[in-house]
């Protein structure tokens, strides 16, 4: 057994810290794992077309045809939930409100959802039909895409939520807003203007959903909705003004563009500075359906950096999306820790403590709802270059989980914070969008030159151990 999970399961100060009802999962993506992109009637999404000469999603991990074989590996894992999302294309081809539904898509979730598992089920996972880019330029067009969005939930409403007791709205948009303006919206991005473009179609799209189930499903399907969010923690490299603002501007533009809105019915102030004129604008209908729609704290985390005080002057699509700042993982010559694969993430479980207690003094505690980790993994450096037997072996991995499970441990038993769920990012090693196969973040090894045969890796094992251990009987 790792010596850090050690640790933990010779402390009986850990035994049974969570909730007896706490949600231990792993997590994967539509896009991500599915191939079969025009299997039984599926369109074409914008990675479909975007992705056309790299790595791409036409295989995948095979799950379309595997997903038995996956939930065999959540219920070997001990996970008691397994976060999934729809592909939109898959059972609304087109995607448009008026378009025809695809009856077989709808069979291959509605199977999914009854197999045994408690499903998360995010409805937008960043693929959507390649259709609506077409027809009115996707999410620059609010008015359209907003009418389409809500009807496509409402189609997972009707068709899942009998047994879907656990609904994810948007995934990331932050995040999905940097991917686009990284690839197929990259030649007619404009900086500021379409990033307020994307927040103000993906919070209504968010909101109006929320308020579409609260209103016609709710109450008789008896399930929850939220967001889930991203954020890694930044911390100042030292004690200037400078370096504190820069810290705080990250995670406000970061998270805060989209959580603020929906905990606290504001945009940060750092945002609508940085922003100006193009910050969104709301009437007070929409605003009265944002804030509040949510049920729980949606929250994805890899790592942490440090913030120098220095401004970026940069048109890097990524670097934009991070708050142009510079990020540095050194201070007084020591780095911040492990460097996963092109340093996403850095192993930081100290960082990952300071940013639950930021959310939950910040959004959660105030609101009174529980903060659910819907991903959390470690990508280990060159993985994709090592023998099998290494990567089935993977410690730094396994000392990733064992030191952020410690801390969330004592954030829940000692900071007394409501987290009543972990999900593993990822179930399987997986398409990592634009960065293709070579960078791996799974808890089981996919052969993709081998029918995509399943292997399970060590830290399957020890998460399933360590929340045996520390779960509540």
């Amino acid at each position: 057994m790792n010596a850090k999970a050690q640790l933990i399961l010779n402390d009986p100060a850990y035994k049974g810290v969570l909730p007896a009802d706490f949600a231990f999962g792993s997590a994967t993506a539509s896009y991500q794992v599915e191939g079969a992109i025009d299997a039984d009637g599926k369109g074409p999404c914008v990675w479909d077309e975007c992705l056309r000469n790299q790595d791409n999603g036409d295989l995948a991990c095979d799950s379309y045809h595997q997903w038995k074989e996956d939930l065999k590996l959540l219920k070997q894992y001990g996970c008691r939930v397994y976060r999934f999302s729809i592909a939109w294309s898959r059972v609304k081809p087109l995607g448009g409100r008026d378009d025809p539904i695809n009856e077989a898509g709808i069979k291959y979730y509605s199977d999914m959802v009854t197999a045994g598992i408690v499903p998360w089920v995010t409805i937008f996972h960043w693929d959507h039909p390649a259709a609506l880019e077409k027809r009115y330029e996707g999410f620059f067009n609010d008015t359209e895409v907003v009418q389409d969005f809500v009807s496509y939930a409402k189609l997972c409403f009707d068709s899942f939520g009998d047994r879907v007791k656990n609904w994810i709205t948007i995934n990331e948009p932050h995040i999905f807003t940097m991917q686009s303006s990284s690839s197929y919206k990259q030649p007619q991005w404009v900086h500021k203007q379409d990033h307020a473009r994307f927040a103000k179609s993906l919070l209504l799209c968010h909101a109006r959903t929320v308020d579409l189930y609260r209103k016609e499903y709710q109450q008789r399907q008896g399930g929850r909705i939220g967001i889930v969010y991203n954020c890694d923690w930044v911390e100042p490299v030292n004690d200037s003004p400078e370096a504190k603002a820069a810290a705080d501007f990250a995670r406000e533009w970061v998270m805060g563009f989209y959580a603020d809105p929906v905990f606290l019915g504001k945009f940060p102030d750092s945002v609508a500075e940085y922003l100006g004129d193009l910050l969104p604008q709301f009437t007070e209908e929409e605003w009265s359906l944002i804030k509040g729609s949510t049920e729980f704290f949606g929250w994805n985390h890899y790592g942490s950096q440090y913030a120098s005080g220095k401004r970026l002057e940069t048109d890097n699509p990524r670097l934009v999306s991070f708050g142009s700042i510079e990020r540095v993982f050194e201070k007084d010559g020591k780095v911040i820790g492990n460097k996963g694969e092109a340093g996403h993430p850095y192993d930081v479980p100290w960082g990952f403590r300071k940013l639950m207690r930021y959310i939950h003094n910040r959004y959660t505690g105030p609101a009174n709802i529980p903060i659910f980790i819907t991903e959390c993994g470690f990508s280990i450096d060159g993985e994709a270059n090592m023998t099998f037997e290494e990567r089935i072996h993977d410690t730094q991995r396994q000392d990733y989980y064992a030191g952020y499970l410690k801390e969330l441990l004592e954030a829940v038993r000692d900071d007394k914070i409501d987290c009543h769920g972990f999900m593993a990012w990822s179930l399987m090693d997986n398409l990592e969008w634009l960065y293709g196969y070579g960078k791996r973040f799974g808890i089981t090894a996919v052969d993709m030159e081998n029918g995509c045969k399943r292997t399970p890796k060590d830290s399957a094992a020890l998460l399933k151990t360590l929340f045996d251990y520390s779960i509540a009987k």
